[in-house]
């Protein structure tokens, strides 16, 4: 490695400025929650200057943050590692070896586009490992240190020799590709329309505002009188506008995964996709920690699945970015479900045996439900409702909450097949959880007093990808679990990353 009077420090171009800003406003929405006592002080403000005067210092500080990360931010490239300079009143040197790098992504930003410029994203191994960032290098200059990077992990212990060829070899045409057509993008947008959480989320603070009752409803009023005359037309505009608001998240969805193309080649799976900003993922198979498979109710009316790939992900601020922890193919036939089984070395479901819980499980929900009878009956008559309305509400209420109960009981199940731990639930969908059982990191038996007077216990299982629970085993078979899948662990010698 040259020594560090010999590296070639480099600034990023000034267009890179958009990147900061950008990346400022991603820190404010994730850490929104910081913001609410400001929120607060402005609901309950009568002042007309305060919002504006919030809003206009933030923004000033953006611009002026960004400019100053901009100006910092230095980095220089050896060739076998990458050193970066940054940080405004508190400098930070990384300097991150291309061996030790687990995960190096291209993100092509709108911004950044036509100026065939992209984004390196790289994560490092090991407990404190980094996640970095440099913005506006070119795009062959990143492809080209991207392979290296890759090259290099693959093989740290091998000779100069080996590395090339490996290097030859990831270059090499892909195993496998397959590029969704922009009608399996629209399912995809249906299936994971997120129009009402979007709603939720914009409705509260409105109406913490006059903004609805002193301007909104007056201009409607005054404007648009024919509303007052159908109680019909009323309920036909106003699915006309989820309709919108619905095709306009569609549409969020087509632009995030337009020219979507999956490629497979040595054990690394790529994405690419993107209208405006074009993003390629990837994770290596080494990496992987769970594998869900899920299909919501929309998905099965359309006949189709979606697939995310938990990936090991050491820096606790990489595991905070929107998607970066995760590979997601939004939208899969059930012929690419099972060929995707297939590559990702998953047991196939038709010859597995799945385990069901105890009917023990329904005991703590029923007891909680029966109580929903007597109380519509009482709301019912403290409303003057007649008897047998009240009581037929009542009954059918609980009828339908009780058997949604036992179906949520009915179709869970778990198995352990070829050393994957997998878990089946939903009622209306279906969501499988599949975990590698080799790179468990604990298995705990645990048992409340309920449990203990029954003769139960719940048994945990802490992944790298979060933990999962088996509830309800026979206290015999839960300790029977843990020392069987205990010993499966120790005596694998799998890589685990």
């Amino acid at each position: 490695m040259p020594a560090m009077t010999e590296l070639v420090w480099q600034r990023t171009p000034i267009l890179t400025i958009g990147f900061f800003i950008a990346k400022e406003v991603r820190n404010l929405v994730r850490n929104i929650t910081n913001f609410i006592p400001v929120l607060a002080a402005i609901f309950v403000s009568n002042s007309d200057w305060l919002p504006y005067a919030v809003i206009g210092g933030y923004l000033v500080f953006i611009v002026v943050s960004a400019f100053l990360n901009h100006h910092f931010f230095l980095y220089a490239l050896a060739d076998d590692a990458v050193h970066l300079r940054t940080g405004v009143f508190g400098k930070k040197s990384l300097t991150l070896k291309y061996e030790r790098i687990q995960q190096a992504e291209l993100d092509q930003s709108w911004y950044f586009r036509p100026f065939d410029l992209v984004i390196l994203r790289v994560d490092s191994a090991g407990s404190a490992g980094k996640e970095v960032e440099i913005p506006g290098l070119p795009f062959n200059l990143a492809q080209d240190l991207r392979q290296r990077m890759l090259a290099q992990t693959a093989s740290a212990k091998a000779t100069t020799e080996n590395t090339v060829a490996d290097r030859e070899q990831t270059e090499a045409p892909a195993e496998t590709e397959l590029t969704f057509s922009m009608s399996e993008i629209v399912r995809a947008g249906i299936m994971d329309n997120k129009i009402f959480v979007l709603l939720a989320v914009l409705i509260y603070p409105l109406s913490q505002t006059d903004m609805l009752e002193e301007r909104l409803v007056p201009w409607l009023e005054a404007n648009v009188s024919f509303l007052e005359e159908s109680l019909w037309l009323n309920i036909g505009l106003a699915v006309a506008a989820l309709a919108v608001l619905f095709i306009l998240a569609v549409g969020v969805t087509l632009i995030r995964y337009y020219n979507l193309h999956f490629s497979i080649l040595n054990e690394r799976y790529q994405a690419r996709s993107g209208l405006f900003t074009i993003r390629t993922v990837s994770f290596r198979y080494q990496k992987l920690q769970r594998v869900q498979l899920r299909q919501n109710f929309r998905g099965r009316l359309l006949k189709r699945f979606s697939i995310r790939v938990s990936q090991l992900q050491p820096s606790a601020h990489a595991q905070q970015q929107s998607g970066s922890a995760s590979f997601v193919l939004p939208v899969l036939t059930q012929h690419l479900v099972t060929e995707l089984c297939g590559w990702l070395k998953l047991p196939r479901s038709g010859d597995l045996d799945w385990q069901g819980i105890s009917f023990i499980a329904l005991l703590n929900p029923s007891f909680w439900i029966a109580l929903i009878a007597p109380t519509v009956l009482l709301v019912t008559y403290a409303n003057d409702v007649p008897l047998m309305n009240g009581f037929f509400t009542a009954a059918l209420l609980w009828l339908a909450i009780q058997g949604y109960a036992i179906a949520r009981w009915r179709n869970y199940g778990f198995t352990i097949s070829n050393g994957w731990l997998a878990i089946k639930r939903g009622v209306f969908g279906r969501k499988e959880n599949w975990y590698p059982l080799h790179k468990a990191q604990q298995i705990d038996v645990y048992q409340s007093p309920w449990l203990r007077l029954l003769g139960y216990a719940d048994v945990f299982v802490h992944t790298a990808a979060g933990p999962e629970v088996i509830k309800y085993q026979p206290v015999s078979s839960a300790l029977a679990m843990q020392r069987e899948w205990a010993s499966m662990i120790g005596s694998n010698h799998q890589r685990w990353m």
